[in-house]
Protein backbone atom coordinates (compact mmCIF):
# COMPACT_ATOMS: atom_id res chain seq x y z
CA UNK A 1 0.00 0.00 0.00
CA UNK A 2 2.89 2.35 0.74
CA UNK A 3 4.26 1.89 -2.77
CA UNK A 4 0.87 2.93 -4.21
CA UNK A 5 0.83 6.17 -2.23
CA UNK A 6 4.45 6.81 -3.15
CA UNK A 7 3.69 6.29 -6.84
CA UNK A 8 0.71 8.67 -6.65
CA UNK A 9 2.79 11.35 -4.96
CA UNK A 10 5.57 10.99 -7.55
CA UNK A 11 3.06 11.27 -10.41
CA UNK A 12 1.49 14.34 -8.80
CA UNK A 13 4.87 16.06 -8.38
CA UNK A 14 5.85 15.14 -11.96
CA UNK A 15 2.61 16.68 -13.21
CA UNK A 16 3.31 19.92 -11.35
CA UNK A 17 6.87 20.08 -12.71
CA UNK A 18 5.65 19.43 -16.27
CA UNK A 19 3.03 22.16 -15.96
CA UNK A 20 5.57 24.69 -14.72
CA UNK A 21 8.07 23.77 -17.43
CA UNK A 22 5.53 24.07 -20.24
CA UNK A 23 4.14 27.39 -19.03
CA UNK A 24 7.59 29.00 -19.07
CA UNK A 25 8.03 28.38 -22.78
CA UNK A 26 4.96 30.39 -23.78
CA UNK A 27 7.01 33.59 -24.23
CA UNK A 28 9.64 34.41 -26.82
CA UNK A 29 12.08 37.34 -27.00
CA UNK A 30 11.39 39.80 -29.81
CA UNK A 31 13.90 42.52 -28.97
CA UNK A 32 16.74 43.13 -26.50
CA UNK A 33 18.23 46.58 -26.09
CA UNK A 34 20.55 48.20 -23.60
CA UNK A 35 21.89 51.60 -22.67
CA UNK A 36 20.31 54.57 -24.40
CA UNK A 37 17.98 52.37 -26.49
CA UNK A 38 16.00 51.16 -23.46
CA UNK A 39 13.43 53.90 -24.11
CA UNK A 40 12.91 52.48 -27.59
CA UNK A 41 11.88 49.15 -26.05
CA UNK A 42 9.45 50.93 -23.73
CA UNK A 43 7.80 52.77 -26.63
CA UNK A 44 7.61 49.55 -28.66
CA UNK A 45 6.08 47.77 -25.66
CA UNK A 46 3.35 50.42 -25.45
CA UNK A 47 2.74 50.25 -29.21
CA UNK A 48 2.37 46.46 -29.22
CA UNK A 49 0.02 46.63 -26.21
CA UNK A 50 -2.12 49.20 -28.03
CA UNK A 51 -2.32 46.82 -31.00
CA UNK A 52 -3.61 44.00 -28.79
CA UNK A 53 -0.44 41.89 -28.64
CA UNK A 54 0.25 40.27 -25.27
CA UNK A 55 3.70 41.49 -24.25
CA UNK A 56 5.86 41.80 -21.17
CA UNK A 57 9.18 43.40 -20.29
CA UNK A 58 12.06 41.68 -18.53
CA UNK A 59 15.38 43.03 -17.36
CA UNK A 60 16.50 46.09 -15.45
CA UNK A 61 17.20 49.77 -16.10
CA UNK A 62 20.28 49.03 -18.24
CA UNK A 63 19.04 46.09 -20.30
CA UNK A 64 15.48 45.31 -21.37
CA UNK A 65 13.99 42.36 -23.20
CA UNK A 66 10.63 42.55 -24.92
CA UNK A 67 8.75 39.24 -24.84
CA UNK A 68 5.56 38.21 -26.65
CA UNK A 69 3.47 35.08 -26.61
CA UNK A 70 4.68 32.53 -29.13
CA UNK A 71 1.28 32.47 -30.83
CA UNK A 72 1.58 36.25 -31.48
CA UNK A 73 5.21 36.20 -32.62
CA UNK A 74 4.62 36.63 -36.37
CA UNK A 75 2.16 39.47 -35.88
CA UNK A 76 4.46 41.14 -33.35
CA UNK A 77 7.44 41.00 -35.71
CA UNK A 78 5.38 42.63 -38.49
CA UNK A 79 4.25 45.35 -36.08
CA UNK A 80 7.84 45.92 -34.93
CA UNK A 81 8.91 46.45 -38.55
CA UNK A 82 6.09 48.91 -39.18
CA UNK A 83 6.87 50.73 -35.92
CA UNK A 84 10.56 51.05 -36.81
CA UNK A 85 9.75 52.31 -40.31
CA UNK A 86 7.56 55.05 -38.81
CA UNK A 87 10.22 56.17 -36.32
Amino acid sequence: MVWLWSALIILFVAGIVATIASSGSRWTVILTEGGARVDHVDRLYAYLKSQGVKTKLAGDANLRRLLVLKRDEDRARRLVQSFQSEV
